[in-house]
């Protein structure tokens, strides 16, 4: 994969958060009282999040993601079987949208 943080999304993600800082402060908020609310621990808190990231095949958050799963303890197995989960639950999605076409 290139680099996904490269010189010009950097000045994009900048300009966009000095556009946005109230609603990006307090998005950083609700993530932190997530995080420190949590009933799973860390490693849970970051599969789940890998998982969700690659069912919304978003490569910023996959990288993030995987990156904090891996440091907080999580093995490659435990990521790729929680993208597994991921990738069942929109596969019966996509089934239970398609009977509406028949």
């Amino acid at each position: 994969m290139g680099e996904l943080y490269d010189k010009e999304y950097k000045e994009g993600t900048k300009k966009f958060l000095d556009e946005t800082k109230e609603a990006a402060e307090a998005y950083k908020q609700y993530q932190k009282a997530l995080s420190d609310t949590s009933p799973f621990d860390k490693k849970t808190n970051e599969l789940i999040m890998v998982a969700v990231s690659a069912a919304l095949q978003c490569d910023y958050c996959i990288e993030t993601h995987s990156k904090r799963a891996k440091l907080a303890g999580a093995t490659d197995k435990e990521i790729a079987f929680a993208v597994h989960l991921a990738a069942s639950v929109k596969h019966g999605a996509t089934v239970s949208y398609g009977v509406k076409a028949l």
